[in-house]
């Protein structure tokens, strides 16, 4: 065999497998879609499969739920949350992150701290020989936090070859990464906000047993004798009236 017949054979080889992994690539997305419309309790508004296949997410908008879908294993798996438990949403290239955003309000902070997460985790081959200088970039990832301690992280990946910044390669998969963490954010966002309504709802509603205790003491006057029976009606009047009032 020359040289050159050698070299033919070499690039075939190299395209058939190339050509295989992106079939099995295709068939783990194709899998992970078909699972998803088997799901009766939830319509996808919007979703994305990882570029990898191993991981996607989407979005039931209408009712406020996350799936997110893993085929790591021989079966694909989904798991659904509410956008609530939705932790945080980060923007890694070649696991530097490039943006990245945290649920603020108290109950949100107190879920992250609880999982004691910090920065632990970085992207899987992420650290490997990325240089500010370079210009190109071998991976793009979003990784969302979840209020779930057995399995906080789930990672979607947008790039997974070595790609100029200035290709359209690379501004494809890096606009997506920022559309989806765009989205996340905005639940996050939502999350937050319900967060704050739901405390404000609290503080402005009366506390019933307060009152109730209140009621039972005047009730005990009343049977021992220390206030009348008209007493006792007027000040137990006064009583519910205060608990309407705002606070």
């Amino acid at each position: 065999m020359n040289f050159i017949t050698w070299v033919i054979v070499v690039i075939a080889v190299l395209a058939a497998a190339a050509g295989f992994q992106t079939f099995v690539i295709s068939n783990k997305q194709r899998k992970m879609g078909a699972m998803l419309e088997r799901v009766h309790n939830f319509r996808a508004t919007q979703k994305v499969m990882g570029v990898d296949g191993e991981t996607g997410m989407a979005i039931d908008e209408n009712r406020k739920s996350i799936c997110l879908i893993d085929s790591h294993q021989k079966d694909v798996s989904l798991r659904f949350c509410s956008y609530k438990n939705l932790l945080s949403s980060e923007v890694f290239e070649d696991g530097i992150t490039v943006t990245k955003t945290v649920r603020s309000s108290q109950v949100g902070g107190a879920l992250l701290g609880g999982l004691v997460l910090g920065g632990v985790g970085a992207i899987i081959g992420g650290l490997s020989g990325r240089t500010e200088t370079s210009g190109k970039v071998k991976r793009i990832d979003l990784r969302l936090t979840i209020n779930d301690t057995k399995n906080p992280l789930h990672d979607i990946n947008f790039l997974l070859s070595e790609t100029n910044k200035n290709s359209p390669t690379y501004q494809s998969a890096i606009q997506q990464a920022r559309h989806w963490h765009a989205l996340t954010e905005v639940l996050i966002k939502r999350a937050d906000m319900d967060d704050k309504l739901n405390a404000t709802d609290t503080s402005l509603q009366p506390n019933t047993g307060l009152i109730a205790d209140e009621i039972k003491k005047l009730a005990e006057l009343r049977d021992n004798g220390i206030l009348s029976a008209n007493e006792f009606e007027r000040q137990k009047l006064k009583l519910l009236d205060s608990s309407k009032q705002p606070m």
